[in-house]
């Protein structure tokens, strides 16, 4: 029978090929977009696994201030008497550092290493297990983390090797401990140094397990009692975080995270359920006689049964297919160059999940209508008049709610996001100019070493415009600030750049003054709202910053993608010979991928392979912008899909319900119905379901964004674009489908379909 009702299935599927296409392309849209963003969480805040959560904490100083290595021992010493076994210090976020590697053959290999500084207690506590190494750990000893041993050495153990860090005045040599093979709770680094090394100057935290029997407050007056005095002769103040606390919060924004997004496979799951049970439903005749002949309740659930199956196993199969054409392109249209390593293999897994309980989910659902079926007979058949499809309605309705949901919230992103951050930047460039600006950072020593000989290849190369060097740049590519002392002893902050004075004409930016050598000293240019500070405070030529007077070498206007904020007055730039990275401006007619490629083959004549040059366009060059840009994006291809899963919805019901009503419209056809009337007829269900989904949406997106955003002096939230732009997204989509599918209903003739009954 199962074979039976398979086939059964297959045929009644290969009858509405479209449709049935529609309805598996909308799930697996949903499947895919539910596994890539459940892998993303997994894979930036992984869930914790590990024992006695509940009796784990996190140390810190007041105000979340870190200790130094001293500091923790102290502590650590103090706390043994209290009965807890041991403290482990740990620096939370990842640095980086290039290192050069001996083989046992004495052969270098230099990598740019992100690591984290990690006493020995540190893998205990964390239950990461290390491979060859001893359980004592020395001052010298680095454990590897297993990615980047298998990136770097392959099946090499790289146990015993050693290592130096690239620029350390001290010269010392680490060796390779072992490999981690364990999950880091926090962001995996690619190699653990000891704590106090290659700088002392990392934050360091501290965590340890409270004793069974004291709760937190307990262990709280501990840290009261054990304190002691800091320079200024006051007792140093503990703060202290139980770990289960922080994992509640994460799992909380985790779920309300994948919440949002599995809106996305609601909506495929909708539309799935609503053209199975549909084109169920339609086959009365069918349902009827099978009855008749002996069939029961079992038997047409087997028969429906059969059917999801079918129709999921063909989703699985697509999304498969959508996962193979997207894994590779969403690395390469996103904006952002940390975008977390996902291995495909476990996105197919998670694929795979879905679907069964998916399935699951759809056999449960499935047998619900079947109640429906109890009292179907030929008699009834015949007999029964034309239903309201108030299930269909409905899920056409949440499918609209969710569509306008992200149409609705993509627009207030980017509304919001260009008047915190965008509409407030200085970019004196074209969106042209802009493109044709590629950026050289130095990463690596050896990039560093031998960047002269690469410029003056650079020079010489036709595409080349002009080329500036710029120092002051942290990782994000944000500016730093320094603090100018004013007239009435208050402080204000300033934004602080500096590179080669060329820096305002390579960018246009206004510059009123001259132009100094890169290696002059003690001048400085200034931007007219710093200016406009200085002459309130009597300082006409020169300015005092970090205890040193400046002369003013010059005005300018801002800095590029210097961002008006209350919190800062303008900003300052000195001139430097020292460099972080180089912009190189191109000719117009470059072939960018072309030039990218020769200024790549030419870095690589001075950088080994196993060190990375990172070119990349000014644009791509901010990361803390990128996040933003990312971000938006990810939005709108949510917004985008969930759209397109209405419009494939609507197209899906209205072929069903003009494959149920095929007499009814023949009838009002030869009663002398006009196309109007038969538009009517299809659309205003639709069309009303818009308008009530509309009304309802905006206010409760309305509500939502103010809550979310209301720390923010925001306009765009009461502004009239983004609903109308909303309604007008949604509506001209619906509309289109709707014209589509009516003008091909109004085309049937009645005579065949009188005929063909």
């Amino acid at each position: 029978m199962i074979l039976h009702y398979l086939k059964v299935a297959a045929r009644s599927l290969m009858k509405y090929k479209m449709q049935s296409l529609i309805s598996a392309l909308c799930l697996a849209a949903g499947i895919v977009c539910f596994s890539y963003t459940y892998q993303f969480v997994e894979t930036v805040a992984p869930t914790d696994h590990r024992p006695h959560y509940d009796r784990r904490l996190n140390l810190s100083l007041a105000n979340n201030w870190a200790f130094s290595i001293n500091q923790i021992t102290r502590m650590e010493e103090e706390l043994r008497h209290a009965g807890v076994e041991a403290v482990t210090a740990y620096s939370k976020g990842l640095s980086t550092r290039e290192v050069v590697f001996f083989d046992p053959e004495g052969q270098e290999r230099p990598f740019l290493v992100r690591y984290r500084n990690a006493d020995a207690y540190y893998y205990t506590y964390n239950g990461i297990s290390v491979t060859g190494a001893t359980n004592e750990f020395g001052p010298t000893d680095v454990v590897l983390s297993e990615a980047f041993a298998r990136k770097a050495f392959g099946n090499t153990d790289p146990t015993g090797m050693t290592l130096r860090v690239v620029n350390d005045q001290s010269g010392q040599l680490f060796k390779v401990a072992g490999v981690a093979t364990g999950k880091d709770p926090n962001t995996v680094p690619d190699c653990y140094f000891p704590v106090t090394k290659p700088s002392d100057n990392h934050i360091l935290y501290a965590s340890c397990y409270r004793p069974e029997k004291m709760d937190l407050n307990s262990f709280r007056s501990l840290l009261e009692k054990i304190a002691w005095p800091d320079s200024q002769g006051k007792p140093i103040k503990f703060q202290v975080e139980s770990e289960s606390s922080q994992h509640g919060q994460t799992l909380l924004a985790k779920l309300l995270f994948l919440l949002v997004v599995s809106l996305i496979l609601v909506s495929g799951l909708i539309n799935f359920l609503k053209f199975t049970i549909q084109m169920f439903f339609n086959r009365q005749r069918e349902l009827a006689l099978r009855k008749c002949l002996g069939s029961d309740t079992k038997g047409l659930y087997g028969l429906l049964a059969s059917e999801v199956i079918l129709m999921m196993t063909a989703a699985l199969l697509l999304s498969f297919l959508l996962t193979e054409w997207t894994f590779g392109l969403a690395y390469s249209l996103l904006p952002m160059d940390e975008v977390p390593d996902i291995r495909l293999q476990d996105v197919y897994l998670t694929q795979l999940k879905v679907y069964l309980v998916v399935v699951a989910v759809c056999l449960l659902i499935v047998s619900f209508p079947l109640r429906k079926l109890r009292q179907v007979s030929l008699y009834a058949f015949l007999q029964q008049s034309r239903k309201r499809h108030t299930f269909r309605n409905a899920m056409i309705g949440l499918q609209l709610v969710i569509s306008m949901f992200f149409a609705g919230g993509v627009a207030l992103t980017w509304l919001a996001s260009n008047e915190l951050l965008f509409d407030k930047m200085y970019n004196p460039l074209s969106d042209g100019e802009q493109e044709r600006i590629v950026v050289l950072p130095l990463k690596t020593q050896y990039l560093e070493n031998n960047i002269q000989p690469i410029l003056t290849e650079v020079r010489k190369m036709p595409e080349v415009e002009d080329i500036i060097s710029y120092c002051i740049s942290n990782p994000f590519n944000f500016h730093v600030y320094t603090e100018y002392e004013r007239k009435d002893k208050s402080i204000a902050r300033i934004v602080m750049s500096s590179g080669s004075p060329r820096y305002f004409r390579f960018f246009h930016i206004p510059m009123q003054g001259k132009v100094v050598p890169d290696d002059a000293s003690g001048e400085v240019y200034v931007s007219e709202a710093f200016k406009r500070l200085l002459d309130a405070d009597g300082n006409a030529g020169t300015v005092r910053l970090d205890n040193k007077d400046y002369r003013i070498a010059g005005i300018y206007k801002a800095l590029f993608n210097e961002v008006e904020d209350p919190k800062y007055t303008g900003s300052v730039f000195m001139p430097s010979t020292d460099a972080q990275l180089y912009y190189i401006k191109v000719t117009e007619a470059t072939d960018l991928p072309a030039f990218l490629k020769r200024l790549d083959d030419l870095c690589r004549e001075f950088v080994p392979s196993t060190l990375p040059i990172d070119l990349m366009m000014l644009d791509e060059s901010d990361e803390g912008l990128n996040i933003i840009k990312t971000m938006r994006v990810a939005m709108s291809v949510l917004a985008v899909v969930s759209l397109l899963l209405v419009v494939l919805s609507i197209f899906s019901a209205i072929s069903m319900d003009t494959v149920a009503r095929l007499k009814e419209v023949a009838i009002r056809k030869i009663n002398g119905a006009t196309p109007r009337n038969i538009a009517w007829m299809f659309g205003k269900v639709y069309i009303l379901l818009f308008a009530f989904t509309f009304l309802l949406v905006y206010p409760l997106l309305f509500l939502s964004m103010k809550t979310v955003l209301g720390r923010y002096t925001l306009d765009c939230i009461y502004r009239w674009e983004w609903p109308l732009l909303m309604f007008i997204s949604v509506g001209s989509l619906v509309v289109v489908t709707l014209g589509m599918k009516i003008w091909q209903v109004m085309r049937l003739n009645p005579a065949e379909v009188i005929k063909r009954e």
